[in-house]
Parts: structure tokens; sequence; C-alpha cells
């Protein structure tokens, strides 16, 4: 005889047990499914459930079906329990576990029920049983905790790493468990939090490490697990588990599952069909069982059966959309290694989402908005795609890693799209054909902005030339543009100028709007920086603006947004720039661009600081530094530590602001890029930051020359929070007299030094117009009427050495 299997502590579902009482408490809920997914801990809820009940006072029979083989037999044994005469006058329940083992007598069942309105049935079931008197109950699997999360200072923990804890501390040998909490939670979220699951695998711990077991679930091995040997037979293994659940499906069912473990992701319906199509034109994999019309009830009974279930697909906007757990598609890719049909349906796969791919490469405006959030879905998907054709060294790796570009450049994913591009580009030969300078070029945008543009110049100047022998002069054009930006980037704006003006003269010619707004976006930001090209700037700026706007595409007018934000913080319109650049922040955020965020972030920052409230400039700072270590965009670093340093500087933390220069001036030297500034006209000047002697300088640089980005982010908040707390605002306007922002006091330090207009204007980047307004300004707040009043000023107010 075999013996019980043990009972499962409940850790987690108290909340369940109570929500399943008070559903039974209510009189018109005569029948209670608990549905959940084989191993959810369905069985142990409902006896918990039981017991209450019967402290209550009801009259409880228990019929266990676990083993029955027969439908009619099962039947049976519930309508015995049912007729069974009660000791007493009280409510009567009968419990039935695992009731998905009548499998078709459901009609049967419905009779026995309506013979029997004097007792109520509450059921566990892998699957709903349809019937118009049943009440349903989900039980979920126990919430995971957050790969990142680490265990409470005060001991809590979730439901699922508790009970995995609780579970390997019979067996483990390892004894450091708990100080491995971000490995655990890990494991936790590959089993789905699944009860049984997580019993099955920390019973490994026996015989490997936590590391070992991690490895082992996501290569896919937690279906060959086994469990403690006390289990029921059942549930050995989660293949056994799993196996036992698709028994009771119908032959075509049963066939989709192999099917859909193929899905990284969101599955939808017509992908399915898609897939299933693709695969039967390859190798005749597959018959005509499925049709576009059939595949939602097919789907629709893997939900009934709990092995797949429905959610709502944001990426793509489709209303019907499927998942499955993790340990359902490991199951369902065991079954597919053994499937005849495997080498179509991979390929049939991998096809489908390449098409996908290239469908939205080159799509503006909000169609490139929608393609983006719909590959945030396909996403997974996608790297599978590139695995396969990698893995045959298909040259088809080659279309969707250059249809990726803009994916990856949106979503800040450079170092991953570099790394998926130079393996694609490894598997064709001819780098003569379209989709290689596709490859080529994507490569270098994407190395351009993790790194420096110096580095890719000559990578973009070949893209160019094959362009033109390849007969393409749109796309030469639209690369050309690409070269312009790095061009202006690595040596100015006179080099970059005629790059965008003949790029912009094409891409006018061939009415290709999108880019040629773009282009134009691009040049007046080039052309903003000079401080010589004034109007230039402005009028492709505003012609940038109105040429995205007049294609309904307002996400891409960030470059514009930023530049004419700028200009009018430099004229002294304060309230417009930070409304104009609030406006573009908001839209970056909305559309997931973490570049722009940042950019804009920045620019924020630098108006916070020039009006003295250093800590608003900080926190701007400090929110844009994560974002450009998230996405890896090294060269962002620089504006975001100098602009922080400048803000830490003014709160009275001047040492550390002097560490946060010498990584600053670290990353300079280890990008090549020495005196690079990515907004020439912002206002911080890392020079003026005091730390004493110029040895404590060097000191200072050289520690942080030691530190590391992942430092500052750990670090750097306690100052920001300790003086936003404080309501701290030693900013500029502190530190200067009469309100004098930072750009005036800069202004008036060269005049008082002598300089003319001209050269002030060459010495701070920025137009002799721009000078003239800075210095009426200044003039109007310091009471001065010319020059040797505001020298006399500058003197007398210590300004010349500060």
């Amino acid at each position: 005889m075999e013996a019980p299997p043990p009972r499962p502590a409940l850790v987690g579902r108290t909340e369940d047990v109570a929500a399943i009482c008070a559903l039974f408490g209510d009189p018109a809920v005569g029948m209670l499914t608990v549905v959940g997914q084989a191993g959810v801990g369905k069985t142990a809820v409902v006896a918990a459930v039981a017991e209450r009940l019967t402290v209550s006072g009801i009259d409880v029979s228990r019929v266990d079906l676990s083993e029955c083989a027969a439908g009619r037999d099962g039947l049976a044994m519930i309508a015995a329990a049912c007729a069974r005469p009660s000791a007493s006058e009280s409510a009567r329940v009968v419990v039935v576990d695992s009731l998905e083992r009548i499998g078709t007598e459901v009609r049967a069942l419905g009779a026995i029920a309506a013979a029997h309105p004097d007792v109520a049935l509450l059921a566990t079931s892998r699957a709903v049983t349809g019937l118009s008197r049943e009440y349903r109950y989900r039980l979920d699997p126990l919430p995971c905790p957050p790969l990142e999360d680490q265990v409470p200072a005060d001991g809590g923990r979730g439901p699922a790493l508790q009970l995995f804890l609780d579970h390997a501390r019979r067996v483990a040998f390892e004894t450091d468990l708990e100080s491995n909490t971000p490995t655990v939670a890990a494991a936790c979220r590959r089993l789905d939090g699944s009860p049984l699951a997580l019993l099955i695998a920390a019973n490994q711990l026996g015989t490997v490490t936590l590391e070992g077991l991690r490895g082992r679930l996501e290569s896919g091995g937690s279906p060959s697990m086994r469990g403690p040997s006390d289990l029921p037979d059942r549930h050995h293994t989660l293949a056994r588990t799993l196996a036992d659940s698709v028994t009771l499906l119908a032959p075509d069912d049963a066939a989709l599952i192999p099917v859909l473990a193929l899905f990284d992701g969101v599955v939808e319906p017509a992908a399915v069909v898609e897939v299933l199509t693709e695969a039967a034109e390859i190798e005749g994999a597959c018959g005509d069982t499925f049709t576009p019309d059939t595949v939602v009830e097919h789907l629709g009974e893997l939900v009934h059966h709990t092995l797949l279930h429905p959610v709502h697909d944001r990426s793509s906007g489709s209303s019907i959309a499927f998942a499955m757990t993790h340990i359902v598609r490991d199951y369902g890719r065991h079954l597919l290694h053994a499937d005849p049909r495997q080498s179509g349906l991979r390929a049939a796969h991998a096809e489908y989402f390449r098409r996908r791919v290239v469908e939205g490469a080159d799509l503006v405006g909000s169609d490139a908005d929608t393609w983006l959030s719909r590959t945030d879905g396909d996403f997974a998907d996608i790297r599978s795609a590139l695995r396969f054709y990698l893995g045959i060294r298909d040259a088809r790796a080659l279309a969707v890693a250059a249809g990726m570009r803009n994916y990856w450049l949106a979503r800040g994913l450079l170092q991953e799209g570099v790394e998926w591009l130079t393996d694609s580009i490894a598997t064709a030969s001819d780098h003569r054909t379209v989709a290689m300078v596709r490859a080529l070029e994507a490569r270098a945008v994407l190395t351009g902005a993790a790194s420096s543009y110096a580095s890719v110049l000559e990578d973009l100047s070949e893209c160019v030339d094959r362009w033109e022998e390849l007969g393409e002069p749109v796309a030469r054009a639209r690369t050309m543009v690409d070269l312009a930006a790095a061009q202006f980037e690595v040596n100015g704006f006179e080099l970059a100028r005629p790059l965008f003006e003949e790029a912009i003269t094409t891409l006018d010619d061939a009415r290709d709007l999108w880019w040629a707004a773009h282009a134009r976006s691009l040049f007046g930001a080039s052309a903003a920086t000079t401080g010589n090209h004034r109007d230039l700037a402005r009028t492709n700026l505003d012609r940038a603006v109105e040429g995205f706007r007049n294609i309904g595409d307002s996400s891409y007018t960030n470059v514009p947004l930023q530049q004419l934000g700028r200009f009018l913080h430099e004229d002294g319109h304060d309230i417009q720039a930070v409304a104009l650049l609030t406006e573009g922040l908001r839209l970056a955020r909305g559309a997931g661009d973490a570049w722009n965020t940042s950019v804009f972030l920045n620019l924020l920052a630098d108006i916070a600081l020039a009006r003295g409230n250093s800590p608003a400039a900080a926190s701007n700072y400090l929110d844009s530094l994560a974002l450009a270590a998230e996405i890896g965009a090294k060269p962002r670093f620089i504006w975001c530590l100098e602009g922080l340093a400048v803000s830490l500087n003014d709160l009275g933390e001047s040492s550390y602001a002097a560490r946060l220069v010498g990584l600053a001036l670290s990353i300079r030297s280890t990008l090549n890029l020495h005196g690079w500034v990515e907004f020439p006209a912002r206002a911080i000047d890392v020079t003026a930051i005091p730390t004493g002697s110029s040895s404590n300088l060097a000191v200072l640089h050289a520690q942080g020359f030691g530190m590391t980005v992942g430092d500052v982010l750990a670090y750097a908040p306690q100052f920001v929070g300790a003086n936003s707390r404080s309501g701290a605002r030693r900013g500029r306007r502190g530190r200067f007299p009469d309100g004098l922002t930072v750009r005036e006091v800069q202004v008036l330090r060269l005049i008082a030094g002598g300089s003319t207009s001209r050269a002030i204007a060459t010495e701070l980047v920025i137009s002799i117009e721009t000078v003239g307004r800075h210095i009426s300004n200044l003039y109007r707040k310091i009471g001065a009427s010319g020059r040797a009043e505001a020298t006399a000023y500058a003197i007398r107010s210590g300004l010349m050495e500060d």
C-alpha cells in the first residue's frame, strides 16, 4: 500500500483559505471548484478549508479521485458520498479531490448535484467542468520576489522563497542559502512559484549547489528532476505531473503543447496558425487540423485544463493572447525534442519572427511606436530566432539583427545589439549585399552610441560608398545622415555641414519626409552648438518639428525640442524652456525612450542649476545617470557626472564633487573624449569646484579614477536625499549676489577681464546676440551702466576670486 503523501506546509495561503470559506458561506454557492495548474497546492488549500468547515459544525465527507481510472467509477464514489445519511441536522459538504478524473461524465455530475440539493460540493480540479451551477476559484502560484530583491532586515520574505528555503534546509549541504537570496529568488521565479515544483527543486540541493540548480532550471531541466520518495507516483517528477494533465486532453489539443512551447513570450492565435502553416510548407510537418477558425477553441481547452492562461497583450493590442508558465513550457519543449515536426516547427517559428522584424524595420511615426511596443512582447522570441539562424549559420540572421537597430537604440540595448550584429555578420561571406550593408551600418551606429563615434567614422563612410555601388541613393542619404552626425561629434560642425546638406537635398527630392525631418533635426542641433549659426539652427529645428508633426510623429521631436529649450534658456526665458523640456520629457518617458529621457533630465537639471536649485539639479542628474548606466550610454556619463559634481559642490560636498570630476576624467580618457561636450552651451564649470591645494585636488581626482558609476549610484543618493529633505537651496542663486545666474557671472568675469562681446561669444560658445542679452540682464540686476561699473562690482563682490 502506497504511503500517504506528506502534508505540505500551507505557506502563503491564508488569504486563499479565507476567500474560499467566504465564498462557500454564500447559500447560493452549491458547487465550488478550486481550479489550478498541477502542483499549485489545491489539495492542501481545500483540506484546510474542510478543517474549518468541520470545526464550524458542518458535516464534511471526502472523496479522493486521484487514483480513479474511469470517470464512471469516480461518479459512483461522488454519488455514494452525496447519498450517505447524515448523523445530524447540520449542513453537508462533499469534498472531492481531483474532480478532473470524471472526464467526459460531466453531465452526469450535474444530475447528481441536482438530485442532492441539500449537499454542497467543494472540489479541486485541473480543469473546469463547465456546469452552469459551478462557481470557480482560481488558485494561483505563490508570489515570487523580483530577481533583485534581498531578504529584508526583519527577516520577512515572500511565500515562494520561504517555502523553498523551508524545504531546502532539510537536504541542502550548503548552509548559507539565505545569503544567496537573489539566486533563490531567481530559482523561485523560474519555477513559477508552484509549491510542488519548489519542493522538487529544493530536493535537488542534496546533490547539487544552488548555482548548479539555477543553471539546470535555466536550461529547461525542471521536468526530469525527482522529488522526495514519499510523494505519490504522479508527483515524483514534474514531467509525470504534467503528463497526467495532458492525458486528459483530446489528441488535437495535446498536439498543440510542443508547438506553443516554441514561444518564449506571449502567444497570439494568429501566430500559432502562421507557424503551423509555415511548418507544413517546409516539410509537411502538420496536417490541416488547425485553422484560424479552430485554433482559438483548441487554446481555450488548454486554458480550461490550466495548461495555458489568458493575458492582456499590451504590446500588440491583441484582445486574445495567452501565456505558458516556465514549467509547462519546459515540459512542452521536452515533448518537442521527440516530435517528428521539430525541425519544421523551429524553422517556422524563426521565420515568423524574422518577418515581424523586417516588416517593422523601416516604419516611422506612430507606426514605428506601435512596432516598438509590439516588439517588447516579441523580444524573447526574436532572440530565439536569432539563436536559431546563427546555430545553422543562416544569413537570415543579418536581416533580423539589422532590422532590430531602431529597437536596440530606443530601448538602450546598445551592447547587446552590437554583439548580435557582430555574430550575424560573421555568418555571411558577401559584404556587398543590401542585408550586409544594413547590418554593418547598424553596428556602427550602435557602437558609436555606446562608446565613441571616432571609432566608427570609417565604417559609416564605407557604408555610404557601398550604397552608391548598389545603386541605392535614398539608403545612401540616410546613412550619410548618420555619418554627418558622427563627423560632427568627432571633427566639428564645418566638416559635418556638407554631409547634412547633401543628404537633405537627396531626401527632399525623394520625398522621404520622415528622414528629411530627422536630418534637419540633427543638422539644426549641430548648428546650435557653434554659436555662429543660430539662424541656421533655428530654421532647421523649426522645419524639423513641422516635418515630424505633418506626418503625425511627435515622438521624434526630441532633438528639436531639446535644442529649442536650450535656446529659450540662454535667452533668459526659463519658464518657457522648462515647459517645453518638461513636455519633451513626458513624451520620451511615454515612448519608453531611455536615451532621450536622460537628455531631457539633464537639460532640466542644467536650468535648475543655473537658477540656484541645486538639490533638484542633483536629483535629475542622478536619475539621468541611472538611465545612462542602464542603457550603456557611456559618453552620457560625463555630462551626468560633471553636472552632479557642480550641484553637490554647491551643496557643500566639495570633496565628493572633486572625486566625481576624477571619475568623469577617467571616462574621458577611456573613451578618448578629451574636451568633448555633449551640449556645449551648458552652464557647468567643474574648474570652479574648490578643493584646497592643487595636491589635494590631484588626490581627490585620483580617488575618483578608482570609482565606478555603480559606486556613484549607490553612494550619491544620500547627499541628494539629505539636502532635499532639509530643503537646502544653497545653489548658485544663494552663492552669487543679486540673483545672478551662473552664465551671467561667467559673462561678468570675462567683461572684467577685458574681453569683447565677440571674444565672450567665442569663449562661451554662444552667439553675440545671446551675449548682449546676458549683459543687459546682469547690468539691470547689479545697477551698472557700463563695463567700468560692472568690473568694479565684480571685484567688490569677490566674484573674480570665486
